[in-house]
């Protein structure tokens, strides 16, 4: 797995979203790297990363625990976020402290689960990604910044980084969706017991910010922050603001820790 380390200080791990790479993060990592030593992965099949096999999110987490270091803090994105929590839940004292953004411990939407998405359309999405990889991954990213103002810049971005620089293969991105299929956390979340700051949006259509309402209510150690106008990549269309937060969050961890 390939992992971009950059920076000097504490040790923070970066962990991109679905159909993209460690790249998402490159301008927010800017505003970061003078402070710690950034971990910056690229999931398999996406970036840099080879594949590995099995492709399950317990084999995912055991290869990344082996590549950062001791008391790291954590940083993941949708995907990312899943995964970071699924790690803190086997590695617990490995983590410094959590920040989970446009997260969800269940993506699919279920009987007593109303906050993900209906699992018609998943399939469907699926279904379409077999068919045409690029057209899906594009109609993919359209659905996270619908709603953002500046939405023409960031889809140019997006489609430079993750589809013309650095393309994520098929197999990639059909394992790395079964994951989001059927990984379901919600019974275990409440033993994530580290501090762990919540970032979502309000306009976000593909997390819903209800469900981060929901995980703030189930950690124990946790805060939460909502944008208003923000939608799925506050991290980029509220930079700054989410800088601010995390470097806050991060230096108030590391003083009580």
């Amino acid at each position: 797995m390939h992992i971009k380390i950059i920076g000097e200080g504490r040790p923070i791990v970066l962990i991109h979203g679905w159909g993209v790479s460690g790249k998402i993060w490159e301008e927010f990592a800017k505003l970061i790297m003078s402070k710690y030593k950034l971990y910056i992965i690229d999931l398999p099949g996406m970036g840099k990363s080879e594949i590995i096999n099995p492709y399950k999110i317990d084999n995912l987490i055991n290869e990344i625990h082996g590549l950062i270091p001791e008391r790291a803090s954590i940083i993941g994105w949708s995907l990312g976020g899943l995964i970071a929590m699924k790690y803190c839940l086997k590695y617990t004292k490995n983590v410094n402290s959590l920040v989970c953004i446009s997260a969800t411990p269940c993506f699919i939407k279920k009987h007593g689960w109303e906050y993900g998405v209906n699992k018609n359309f998943f399939l469907k999405f699926k279904k379409d990604l077999l068919n045409n990889w690029e057209k899906t991954l594009k109609k993919f990213f359209l659905l996270q910044i619908q709603k953002e103002e500046e939405k023409e810049e960031i889809l140019k971005k997006l489609e430079s980084d993750s589809i013309n620089e650095r393309p994520s293969t098929k197999e990639g991105l059909e394992k790395s969706l079964e994951i989001l299929e059927k990984v379901d956390i919600r019974e275990n979340i409440k033993n994530i017991n580290i501090p762990t700051l919540i970032i979502s949006g309000k306009q976000d259509t593909i997390s819903d910010y209800k469900a981060s309402i929901w995980m703030q209510s189930q950690i124990k150690e946790s805060e939460i922050f909502i944008f208003d106008s923000a939608g799925h990549l506050p991290f980029i269309s509220h930079q700054r603001k989410c800088y601010q937060l995390v470097k806050e969050f991060i230096k108030g961890s590391i003083t009580n820790d």
